[in-house]
């Protein structure tokens, strides 16, 4: 019954961290249909992308950025407690704190990133 529990936890996170990327680039981005959410995100060059998960019950995504304003690590906590999105943006190689907010929803979280990685003068989206 705990490897049920497990596969079924794995799962749980594998969908929200694709939930996240959708968030960030929107729906069934592609070049010819391109919006402004995808345009922004694709600005930040975003790659290496990984699961992350902590003891309090915490779980996530975790990718590099190079972005205009930061260049680093951009972690995204999901806390399935009170349904909201907490980031950290790190520094490279050192795992040092630059800049963190808690308590982001899913509509502001886009924004918010796209503001502290890229530029604060772009559109909303």
């Amino acid at each position: 019954m705990k490897e049920l529990t497990i596969v079924t936890r794995k799962k749980e996170v594998s969908d929200m961290c694709q939930y996240i990327l959708v968030l960030l680039r929107g729906k069934n981005p592609s070049l010819s249909r391109m919006t402004e959410r995808f345009r922004q995100y694709g600005t930040w060059g975003a790659n290496s992308f990984y699961l992350i998960a902590s003891k309090c019950g915490c779980y996530g995504l975790q990718f590099n950025v190079s972005g205009l304003l930061h260049k680093g690590r951009v972690r995204i906590w999901y806390n399935p407690a009170s349904d909201y999105f907490d980031v950290e943006l790190l520094r490279a190689r050192k795992d040092v704190c630059v800049w963190s907010c808690d308590d982001l929803d899913f509509v502001q979280l886009h924004n918010v990133l796209h503001q502290h990685i890229e530029r604060t003068d772009d559109p909303e989206v």
